[in-house]
């Protein structure tokens, strides 16, 4: 079972998934994550350190949250697994380290 949880702590805004992240959750996360960003949290984390696989379309929602955010002036925090942690200021950025970390994006 794949999920996600939004956790606002002051201006800062968490976002922890665990399981799979499949197209079933996309639309919820990129809501979730337009919104997060047009309320200027900051910083935004997203920790994925508990997902074992994601598809293109949780890439796109993430892609489309950093690119806005980049807008502002702001990026994404990724936590990933094997203590990996990155900024990303864009969406490409964003791809790019989602495909080094999940090599089989489809």
């Amino acid at each position: 079972m794949s999920h996600f949880t939004v956790v606002r702590l002051g201006e800062a805004a968490l976002v922890y998934a665990e399981g799979p992240l499949d197209a079933t959750v996309a639309a919820t996360l990129h809501d979730a994550l337009a919104d997060i960003v047009d309320e200027r949290a900051t910083p935004i984390v997203i920790d994925l350190v508990r997902v074992p696989s994601v598809n293109d379309s949780i890439v796109t929602a993430l892609a489309a949250a950093a690119s806005r955010a980049a807008q502002q002036g702001r990026g994404l925090e990724l936590r990933l697994a094997a203590g990996q942690r990155f900024t990303v200021t864009g969406a490409a950025q964003l791809r790019q380290v989602m495909g080094r970390a999940y090599p089989t994006i489809a």
